[in-house]
Formats: C-alpha cells, structure tokens, sequence
C-alpha cells in the first residue's frame, strides 16, 4: 500500500560512513570460522597497535592487518583498520553483493569515548563467481570514528581537559575473505589511550579520501536533489566532471530495487555536466527503524573517484528521524565539505 502512495522526499540529503544493518550472510560458498585455531591476543598498554606480531602468522586469507589511529580534520579520533587480503582473496563492502559478510569490529574504550558506525571506502563493482561483488581484492582501510559520549549535538567533536583522560582502548574483529571458499578471520590489537595519529591527521571523512579510494560524501554537500514518489526513485546533479555515473544499493533490510537480471548497479544518463538516475523500489526498508532507500553514488570507475551516499527515510520514520549510515544518514547535522 505504501508504494502506491504519493510521497515526494524533494530534499537534500547526506553521506559518509557507517553502517546500516549489514546485509545478512547470502554466502553460498562454504564458511569456515577460524576460531579454530588459538585467537591473535589483545596487546597490553605498552604493546603496539599492530594486530600483527612477527611470531604470529597471519591468518588464511589475510596477509596483512594493522590498527593504527588517525585524526579527522575536526581533531576527532578515527581507528583505521587496514587489511591486506592474500593474492586471490576479497573482502567486503557493507552490502557484500551475493555473497560474503561485511568485517565487524567491536572497540573497548576509555570512560566517555564511543565508537561511532564504520565509514566504507568506495568498493569494487564486478561479477565473481556469477554473482554481485561489492568489496575489496586489495588493500582496505574500514574508518571507525570514534567521539567523546554525551557531546553537545551542535559541536560533537569539541574536545577538551576533561575528554583526555588516561587508559587503554583494545579491538577485536571478525574479517570474512572468501576465495573458493569464505574463512572468518579474528583480528585483535590494543594500545595506550590518547592513542597516537600514527596514520595520518587532517583526515576528511566527508567526501574525502584514503588509502587511494575515495571517502563517501553527504549528498548535501555534493548538491544533489532526489525523491521517490510512487515507488519511484528520481537523483539528479553535477557529473562532479565524470563520465559516467552508477548508484549500488546499501544492505539495508527489505529494501529492494528493480534491477536486470546480471546488473551490477543501476546506470545513470549523463547529459553534459548533469546526471540523472531513476529506478523502481520493489519493497521499501523494515520502517520505521530502516530508511526507505539507501546506497552509494559512483562517479567514474576509479577507486579514487568521488562517490556519494545516498538516503531517503521511510516515510513511517517521521520528521527529525537520524539515521545512521555508513558514517552519515540524511538526517544527520554533517558539515558541508569546503
């Protein structure tokens, strides 16, 4: 009945990452938990960061993993966890296409700090194993920021003597690389708390980029206009100077889109600096907990290209309703990139 009800969502909305409700396991693949063997140790205060000690093997599938820490551009903290996975492995977007689970990361942190959703980088788009992929065949870096609790709504990020209290902050992560099979791998790493931006400072979380892969930005701040009226869904905007434009759905529970079969994403027209996309919406969001539509907007085919992530609320969420998504929802009070 909804969907045949007039409902014009004529707004600006935003984005940047974290996470709406990760899209259950579709795996067809056989999973493996690597719970068998013993689990990588949570490091003492004086221990490093790095998930990885030289008398610890990596586990299968993975290469490499670290945690380190950077600072935002507002002087917020933002744990950076980078995984390598081996040659011929994958990891995961926050809808993983077909197949596969997005990584979880669980934080322990000093009185009055809270973790806040993860920000995704714009993944990879292609078929595997007949199938929808979204993720990552190389080097990924998920961003976890993390705020003080209970921080003014207007200034969340304002720090001050009484936020930089001493102690220890640890993470424990559950990471799904799938190659003809799919192994979820326990990562674990710990420090002193402040902890130390030994990955980097001035980090733009909104729209910005890291690691070589582009940061998703608020739709406000990249100036697009989108509704859905009658179940359809209309986005328009700049090319942002790209020559094609592409929308990938978020893992968002009950949503479905009208896709071809075998589509990767939805296809946008491109008419000189200007984009239009315009699709059906089969089945809305959960609601009111779940937004109506959510996803990423891809411009161009570089991991370095902009992309935007995009919400629509469901229409039984109401007015003021925040929600949460890949670091920003449409509701939230994110600044504008400059």
């Amino acid at each position: 009945m909804l969907m045949n009800s007039a409902l014009p969502v004529a707004l600006l909305i935003s984005c940047v990452s974290i996470a709406l409700q990760s899209a259950s396991s579709r795996a067809t693949a056989a999973v493996q938990d690597s719970s068998d063997s013993a689990p990588q140790s949570v490091p003492t205060a004086d221990s490093p960061s790095n998930s990885q000690t030289p008398d610890q093997a990596p586990p299968e599938g993975i290469e490499r993993s670290s945690f380190r820490w950077a600072q935002a551009s507002d002087q917020s903290w933002i744990m950076v966890a980078t995984i390598s996975p081996t040659p011929g492995w994958h990891l995961y977007w926050e809808n993983p296409g077909d197949n596969g689970n997005p990584p979880a990361f669980e934080l322990t942190l000093p009185a009055g700090w809270q973790a806040g959703p993860t920000v995704y980088p714009r993944p990879e788009v292609s078929s595997m194993d007949g199938g929808v992929f979204y993720g990552y065949s190389r080097t990924a870096d998920y961003l976890v920021p993390v705020r003080r609790a209970g921080a003014l709504r207007e200034d969340p990020w304002k720090s001050d003597s009484d936020s930089a209290q001493q102690g220890v902050w640890s993470v424990r992560a559950k990471v799904m690389v799938c190659k003809e099979r799919c192994v979820v791998a326990k990562l674990s790493g710990g420090g002193n708390w402040p902890p130390v931006a030994e990955a980097g400072s001035g980090v733009q979380l909104n729209g910005g980029s890291f690691g070589g892969r582009s940061l998703p930005a608020t739709a406000a701040s990249a100036r697009l206009f989108a509704s859905l009226e009658n179940g359809k869904v209309s986005i328009r905007g700049s090319t942002q100077g790209a020559g094609s434009v592409r929308f990938i759905p978020a893992g968002v529970a009950g949503m479905q889109l009208a896709m071809s079969e075998g589509a990767l994403a939805i296809e946008g027209t491109v008419s000189g600096e200007q984009f239009k996309l315009e699709f059906m919406v089969t089945s809305m969001g959960e609601g009111p907990g779940q937004p109506a539509v959510a996803g990423l907007i891809l411009f161009g085919n570089s991991a370095s290209d902009p992309c935007v992530w995009l919400t629509i609320p469901h229409p039984l969420a109401g007015p003021g309703t925040s929600l949460g998504a890949n670091g920003v929802g449409a509701s939230d009070q994110a600044p504008p990139s400059k």
